[in-house]
């Protein structure tokens, strides 16, 4: 179990509504971005809401995917604040030595505890020479760490196209990313 302080930033500007169309761009530009910047080895997709994300990411690449489970939200009520406490677990057939540039993908870096609990459960399997990059679709400003790669910076609320949206509330759509570099919302 690792811990975080960093807490997500909620400022009322959504929360967003990530689509599927923007998600295949997203993941079309990020495939092109991480291709560009070196081979990738494998892809490993955090349960629940990085399977999505890495699994596209993984057949753009054409590189395995896993999965790993990382679990620290009470809830998934919108603007509720992550514990920081991750509880990581590999499920059966986890592999036991991961060589080479392995991505480690989810939908949001919210505070970045997920991020920072499963490089560090994750760095006993890494061969020499091996090592991590972290994916995520968007990070919040609040996260005390950045992902490696992500298309959106967002100070609410996300909603992606695999989750129930929430009754009532109006969302606000995410544009096409003109770029991945430095988009802010």
């Amino acid at each position: 179990m690792s811990s975080s302080t960093a807490l997500r930033l909620f400022r009322g500007t959504g929360p967003f509504e990530f689509t599927g169309p923007v998600l295949e761009r997203v993941l079309d530009e990020l495939a092109v971005d991480i291709a560009a910047d070196g081979e990738v080895s494998m892809v490993i997709a955090v349960a629940n809401g990085g399977t999505i994300p890495g699994a596209g990411l993984a057949a753009r690449l054409a590189v395995p995917l896993a999965h790993v489970h990382a679990k620290h939200n009470r809830t998934d009520a919108i603007h509720t604040q992550a514990t920081g406490d991750v509880a990581v677990a590999f499920p059966d057939g986890f592999p036991d030595a991961l060589s080479g540039r392995v991505l480690l993908v989810d939908d949001i870096c919210g505070s970045g505890a997920t991020f920072t609990a499963l490089t560090t459960a994750l760095e006993p399997r890494l061969t020499p020479g091996a090592h991590i990059k972290t994916v995520a679709l968007c990070r919040n400003e609040g996260a005390d760490r950045a992902p490696d790669w992500a298309a959106y910076t967002v100070d609410d609320w996300v909603v992606f196209p695999w989750e129930t949206p929430p009754a009532g509330i109006e969302l606000v759509a995410l544009p096409s990313p003109a770029s991945l570099k430095g988009r802010t919302l």
